[in-house]
């Protein structure tokens, strides 16, 4: 929304979106690395770096698949989804579901 509030196109404005986020993803890697520094083993770590190329690989075809929905469409689809999801959950938790 911040993007868009600066005069961003819809399309630039997903794309900082996904731009901002990698510093916050990289930490999150780092942390969780170190946290399991004395657990990885050599195979873990060929385990680790397979997952990581796969998950990138499979980023970058979301995101660009994203991107194009975005520039084709607008941002107003994830606004009603956005809506409707909110509206369920609260209706969900209105209805006491969830509650143990």
């Amino acid at each position: 929304i911040g993007a868009r509030m600066l005069g961003l196109s819809p399309t630039a404005a997903a794309e900082f979106s996904f731009f901002v986020a990698i510093p916050t993803m990289l930490g999150a890697t780092a942390y969780s690395a170190y946290k399991a520094r004395n657990d990885i083993t050599a195979d873990g770590m060929a385990m680790v770096a397979v997952g990581f190329f796969a998950a990138f690989i499979c980023a970058l075809v979301v995101v660009k698949a994203v991107i194009g929905f975005i520039s084709r469409r607008g941002l107003m689809p994830f606004a009603y989804y956005r809506i409707g999801l909110g509206v369920l959950i609260f209706a969900l938790l209105a209805a006491g579901f969830g509650r143990g």
